[in-house]
């Protein structure tokens, strides 16, 4: 069967440098690196991945290592020349460190792998189901660790094992999120949710991964989860000051990511360092 190219999309296809192809975070949508491929410039080609089952037919895949066989092929399609760069935020960075390691083995290395805020994950149990719905209705609210008192006050009574379609009404009833977004919208997009979070779940990395890479972190982030130099020895790593999960997507934290990424892409990030502490 032929390569599904229709998960990648052009998110800023102009320019004359080589592209950079940014891989989906637990939400499966490349719509979180439209503001990014805006701020790189009209100079430098952005695409993303998007997740199987994702505003299409497909079934959603809960293997992070069944996901990366499937990019890699589509990219290796896509761009049959090399030169590839990777950019993963989240779970995008977990995804895109396993691209990195098979582009590798292929005899066709990353010339950059860029993650953004992704946990390292050790192999164990999926939460009860109460705590992923929790965690996709703060996602859906652009929202890291903390729960607000209405999302507590949703979840607070819920049983362990509640069904999600319950879960969605009292949220649907609560009015936290947009209008636009209806129960049928949350149990589409909560079904890829669950896949790739069962996905980070049930993989435990193992290194070592020795090519150019650089991992970007919030301050308020458990740095503990992240040590990824025990698989990358030569990993660089920054921390950007004030910034959480989310938040380091948005605003002038991502002025000041998207600096880091511009140095990492023309091959230096020198001009950026005095704007966030060195690891």
């Amino acid at each position: 069967m032929a390569n599904d190219l229709d998960r990648i999309l052009p998110l800023q296809p102009g320019g004359s440098m080589p592209p950079l192809f940014c891989v989906h975070a637990v939400s499966g949508s490349a719509y979180s690196y439209v503001q990014l491929a805006q701020q790189l410039g009209p100079d430098q080609p952005v695409y993303g991945f998007e997740a199987p089952g994702f505003d299409n037919d497909r079934a959603p895949v809960p293997s992070v290592t069944a996901l990366a066989d499937e990019y890699t092929a589509i990219l290796r399609e896509f761009q049959p020349g090399g030169d590839y760069r990777l950019f993963g935020w989240s779970l995008g960075g977990l995804v895109a460190f396993e691209m990195a390691k098979r582009l590798a083995a292929a005899g066709a290395p990353a010339k950059a792998l860029i993650m953004v805020d992704s946990g390292l994950p050790v192999e164990m149990p999926l939460p009860p189901e109460r705590e992923i719905l929790r965690r996709f209705i703060r996602d859906m609210m652009g929202l890291s660790d903390e729960t607000p008192p209405e999302v507590e006050a949703i979840f607070g009574d819920l049983p362990r094992h509640v069904a999600p379609e319950t879960a969605f009404e009292a949220v649907i009833t609560a009015g936290i999120l947009p209008e636009e977004i209806d129960a049928a919208l949350l149990a589409g997009q909560y079904g890829v949710f669950r896949a790739l979070l069962e996905g980070f779940y049930s993989i435990d990395v193992t290194g070592p991964y020795g090519g150019p890479a650089v991992h970007i972190m919030a301050e308020r982030s458990p740095a503990e989860e992240m040590r990824w130099s025990r698989v990358i020895p030569g990993i660089r790593e920054h921390t950007l000051p004030r910034t959480t999960h989310h938040s380091i997507m948005t605003g002038d934290n991502l002025m000041t990511l998207t600096g880091i990424v511009q140095g990492v892409l023309v091959g230096t990030n020198e001009d950026a360092r005095h704007v966030v502490h060195q690891v």
